[in-house]
């Protein structure tokens, strides 16, 4: 055991070598380490971290694979109540999302500071966003922290993970303590992201905590994004465009699937569907 530890650059007081090798990727030793039977699969570090949190955010898929195999606990929590699918997604690892789905990870954990959409729109990764989702994940999941995705996709100014939740029934009007993801985007004075916004039926008179409207969050009036909003608030949309979006809001996140299905002309299908 000694002869193994030094051969292999793992010190004997190395005092997590599980750890160390999922993180570096070390497929052999870690598999060598486990049959040694001196090591716990599921040891933890203090901060509740266990090496298949470690394969996971470094998106090493072998140890990863080796640690499941081994009993790992797919849906384990560390101190920040994240768990191996949720740092597998802050890392963006397709091919390891894919196989701790496929081996009981839990897509809606209960939620404390993360979960796993979240952390794939944090890193702006929207094919993370289209496998959690497929697989069942919540879109309108919220956090103690950002609230929805979409609040997250709006604070970071990600418009394309934006389009996606929006387009698979992402409630444009969540709230988190008042606000909206409209005041988020505002911040960023981006046209564009506050263009998709309104055309999802993004609430413009909605007030936040301090009774501030969308438009108040930007100071210049010259500001094309202000000037934006003043046209909308302005400008009422057409009944056409508000009965799409009651007909999106009737059928919910879950069954906007069902628009195919619909005894309408496909012009009408696509025109509900946004594309």
């Amino acid at each position: 055991m000694q002869a193994f530890q030094r051969n292999s650059g793992f010190l004997l007081n190395d005092k997590y070598p599980l750890h160390r090798a999922a993180r570096e990727g070390r497929a052999e030793i870690l598999q060598n380490l486990l049959e040694t039977g001196a090591y716990a699969v599921n040891c933890a570090s203090p901060d509740l971290v266990r090496p298949l949190h470690e394969a996971c955010i470094y998106g090493r898929l072998q140890c990863v694979k080796i640690l499941v195999e081994a009993g790992a606990e797919v849906n384990v929590r560390n101190i920040d109540g994240a768990t191996p699918l949720c740092d597998a997604c802050s890392n963006g690892s397709l091919p390891c999302i894919e196989y701790l789905l496929d081996h009981g990870a839990i897509v809606n954990p209960p939620l404390l500071m993360t979960s796993p959409l979240h952390e794939a729109v944090l890193r702006d990764n929207v094919d993370c966003i289209e496998l959690l989702i497929k697989a069942g994940a919540r879109v309108d999941a919220s956090d103690c922290h950002f609230g929805t995705p979409l609040h997250i996709s709006a604070y970071k100014d990600h418009e394309a993970c934006a389009s996606i939740l929006l387009k698979l029934g992402a409630s444009v009007n969540a709230t988190k303590i008042h606000l909206t993801p409209l005041h988020d985007a505002a911040r960023h004075q981006d046209v564009s992201f506050l263009t998709l916004l309104l055309n999802y039926g993004a609430n413009i008179y909605a007030r936040n905590n301090h009774g501030l409207l969308p438009r108040d969050l930007i100071r210049s009036s010259t500001s094309p994004a202000k000037k934006l909003l003043l046209f909308w608030e302005g400008n009422p949309q057409s009944l056409r465009h508000f009965s799409r979006l009651k007909v999106r809001q009737s059928l919910g996140s879950s069954r906007l699937d069902c628009i195919d299905q619909l005894s309408i002309p496909k012009v009408l299908k696509e025109y509900l569907k946004f594309t």
